[in-house]
């Protein structure tokens, strides 16, 4: 086995990142529309925007398109901050939104979730696009 020092090429898909962006930003205005607009949208016969299978659409796509992002592209920037963001943003959608008690608390915290996804997306587009790290790559 011989090792030998390259650059990690991540796959050029720096649409992942502005699929992530998309999707979580629809994400936090839905969120935020939903709440909003919920007479509105019961009114036009759009109520099932509200529904818990589309919330569980946005989060698997989020979750989805994340992992496929991020993951290959961590051994190139090997920072850890844009899965943070991420884990941040599944927190706040997954725990602390469901559990309060407040409709209020829970828009923010699925827009601020949301936000925080977009924030992962965008931060790894810049930190692959700068970066120039080298990392030890092991030929077979």
């Amino acid at each position: 086995m011989r090792v030998s020092v390259a650059t990690h090429a991540r796959p050029d898909r720096p649409w992942l990142d502005r699929l992530g962006i998309a999707t979580s930003t629809l994400c936090a205005v839905h969120c935020a529309a939903t709440a909003l607009f919920a007479g509105l949208l019961s009114t036009l016969g759009a109520s099932r925007l509200g529904d818990p299978q589309v919330e569980t659409v946005f989060l698997a796509a989020s979750l989805g398109v994340g992992a496929v992002s991020l993951g290959p592209s961590y051994p190139r920037h090997r920072s850890p901050r844009p899965a943070l963001w991420l884990a941040a943003g599944f927190v706040l959608l997954l725990v602390v939104r469901p559990a309060t008690e407040m409709p209020v608390a829970e828009v923010l915290a699925g827009v601020a979730g949301a936000l925080c996804i977009v924030r992962a997306h965008w931060l790894n587009a810049r930190l692959v696009t700068t970066c120039r790290r080298t990392a030890p790559v092991v030929a077979g």
